[in-house]
């Protein structure tokens, strides 16, 4: 039931995640063709004709470079966009009238949130990763080719990771790896949220879910920013052993809150969803 309940999952997001896979496609190639040219003016510019055509490819530059971070732009936007999307049909299809329909069927209702979440996560995990190597790209054609690009941005998506690790192979494994578990706990925060926000709210339901949301992780982000920054001003050591633990931490601690938000909902869909 759980396949039949993904496939159903996946037909309904398949349409706006080609629009926005198109998107990042489009906008990454742009980016990276417009990073590309920029170094290339600039070698071509300074090698050949000296200062002379200085002002006029710093004019070029300038213009292409903005292309390039508003291409990098639309790629981060069209993850965002998907997340929402996919945020606010767990909302529609269990809380709305839609969801009379769905919460009737013969089925779990943790085997109905897991599905949900499973066809979302997968996706969602496969837009980061698709940016991530937009990312990618538009650093190699920047850095003319340079290989450590490709480990120096994926180690950026590892938090706290990216100041205690060297840039090596390792830390781009442990960006990978955080850039996955902070996919899971975004989504599972949100369905918790939303969850709360139609069980708990009178009115206005989604705002409570976005109170929700932002309260838990703005809490969430301060206590690892306060120990963050305490472990690189003190006196130890091995700050970056602390620092690193510190990021370990706060992976489990989304992975928990992963966890618990799935759980939530399950709980609360089951028991205080009134079908009335």
């Amino acid at each position: 039931m759980l396949g039949k309940l993904m496939t159903y999952e996946l037909r309904a997001l398949w349409k706006p995640a080609a629009i926005m896979l198109a998107i990042m496609v489009v906008a990454g190639i742009a980016g990276t063709a417009c990073l590309g040219a920029t170094r290339a003016i600039s070698e071509v510019s300074w090698g050949t004709y000296g200062s002379l055509a200085a002002p006029t490819a710093g004019n070029a530059t300038v213009v292409l470079f903005m292309g390039a971070l508003f291409c990098a732009f639309l790629v981060w936007a069209a993850v965002v966009a998907f997340y929402v999307f996919s945020s606010m049909r767990f909302y529609r299809t269990l809380f709305t009238d839609e969801g009379y329909l769905a919460l009737t069927l013969p089925v779990p209702t943790g085997t109905l949130v897991m599905a949900k979440f499973w066809v979302s996560y997968l996706a969602l995990a496969a837009f980061a990763l698709m940016a991530l190597l937009a990312y990618t790209l538009m650093a190699l054609a920047v850095s003319g080719g340079d290989i450590d690009a490709v480990t120096g941005v994926a180690s950026m998506m590892g938090g706290w990771f990216a100041f205690a690790a060297d840039g090596d192979g390792a830390s781009a494994l442990l960006g990978y790896g955080n850039m996955l578990v902070t996919c899971a706990y975004a989504l599972s925060l949100a369905y918790g949220s939303l969850t709360l926000g139609a069980w708990w709210a009178r009115r206005h339901k989604v705002a409570a879910a976005v109170g929700v949301y932002l309260g838990v992780g703005w809490a969430l982000s301060l206590v690892f920013s306060i120990a963050g920054v305490l472990v690189m001003s003190g006196d130890t050591i091995f700050w970056d052993f602390a620092l690193g633990a510190v990021a370990v931490v706060q992976m489990l601690m989304n992975l928990a809150v992963a966890v618990g938000s799935l759980a939530l909902s399950t709980h609360l869909i089951r028991t205080k969803v009134d079908l009335s």
